[in-house]
């Protein structure tokens, strides 16, 4: 039986509400159902997935108790009177589980694996320390077959060494980002509301706050609810080093790149498909000669390099065998990574729309959907 799973499409970070917007334009009008909720786009993976868990399903974002404690922060986030997809995993006219198939691009990917984990499995540390009658329904798991598929589009699985070749740059350029945030906290501007930090103790569209350079001083050096340190590899092994597929889910994984060999192979150079931002980017980490990453490390898509976008390091994958325009040869096994052929020349951005001709970028989605809604079949 054929079933109409919506499409959840999950942006990455330091992107907004309207980064999947015209992806959701277009799947919308084709006559999906689809939804491009809004996160916070400095939001560490846990908050992440928590906040994600409440704008779908309605309710209190609940960040865990014993999260809360250890990250020294509110447990308690916004209330969702108007969920965008109350009948997630309820059951339909005919028994079966409502399911959702999650696109997640960058960042959007660890996302929707923390929360498949969560889902799945729930957390014991939040079942120990939470009082009878208080734990979310996240934390408890045994949610087994609420998500059908997971698709990650150019995702750092395994981290992204620019922000480990350039943390101090990024650290300095998100303090001064941050120290804005205060001055337009309570005002008409949307700055502040947007970066969703609030719980940190910066950045709110409620009311006017005093200038905290020590608690953003606090944040960035975060080692937990810090996606400039969860998406290092080191902290990608460190918070994401024990998550592993499920049977009954399908993976599939869309890796680009935008640069070519230079210097006998020694190097990587941004091509013309890199869109401007992303040159620097892309020629610092295909330019790294360090011990710890080796030259599988360098081809890159501007933001994440391949060797990370291909999927998870210590999960099941396997190279997918996909005809012109996604054409479905099937079969796909599900617990395993499919890896789609590496997408060239092609910019990370390219899968939100950025500097992409509007036809090309529809059609590409479409024949994504396409592709993934024959697997709503049971």
């Amino acid at each position: 039986m054929a079933h109409n799973y919506p499409f959840v499409l999950i942006h990455g970070y330091n992107n907004m509400d309207e980064t999947f917007a015209p992806a959701r334009r277009i799947l919308t009008e084709a006559g999906y159902e689809c939804y491009s909720p809004h996160i916070g786009p400095f939001t560490g993976v846990w908050d992440r997935a928590c906040e994600l868990y409440a704008m779908l399903k309605g309710g209190t974002v609940d960040y865990g108790l014993a999260h809360s404690q250890r990250c020294d922060h509110g447990r308690y986030g916004r209330t969702y009177d108007a969920p965008l997809f109350a009948r997630w995993g309820e059951k339909d006219e005919v028994g079966d589980t409502v399911k959702a198939n999650f696109i997640g691009h960058s960042f959007g990917g660890p996302t929707i694996r923390t929360l498949l984990k969560l889902l799945k499995e729930g957390d014991e540390r939040e079942r120990e320390a939470t009082p009878e009658g208080q734990l979310s329904p996240l934390f408890e798991g045994g949610h087994e077959d609420w998500i059908n598929s997971v698709t990650t589009l150019a995702a750092p699985h395994n981290g992204t060494t620019v922000l480990s070749m350039a943390g101090g740059y990024v650290y300095t350029s998100y303090f001064m980002e941050f120290s804005k945030a205060n001055l337009n906290s309570g005002t008409t501007k949307d700055n502040a509301d947007k970066y969703d930090l609030d719980r940190f103790g910066f950045t709110s569209d409620k009311l006017r706050l005093r200038y905290a350079p020590d608690k953003i001083r606090a944040y960035l050096r975060r080692k937990e609810d810090n996606c400039f340190y969860e998406l290092t590899p080191s902290g990608t092994d460190r918070l994401m080093g024990d998550y592993h597929t499920y049977d009954d889910v399908y993976y599939f994984s869309i890796a680009a790149v935008c640069t070519t060999p230079i210097l006998g192979g020694e190097a990587q150079w941004p091509t013309d498909a890199t869109v401007e931002r992303h040159r620097s980017s892309a020629i610092i980490m295909g330019s790294m000669h360090s011990k710890y990453y080796g030259p599988e490390w360098r081809p890159n898509d501007g933001r994440v390099p391949l060797a990370s976008a291909r999927a998870p390091k210590n999960e099941p994958q396997q190279d997918f065998d996909l005809g012109e325009g996604f054409s479905y040869r099937g079969p796909i096994e599900k617990g395993v990574w499919n890896i789609f052929p590496v997408e060239e020349p092609r910019d990370h951005n390219f899968y939100i729309g950025e500097e992409v001709e509007p036809e090309v970028y529809k059609q590409y989605m479409l024949d994504l959907a396409a592709f993934i809604a024959q697997t709503n079949e049971q």
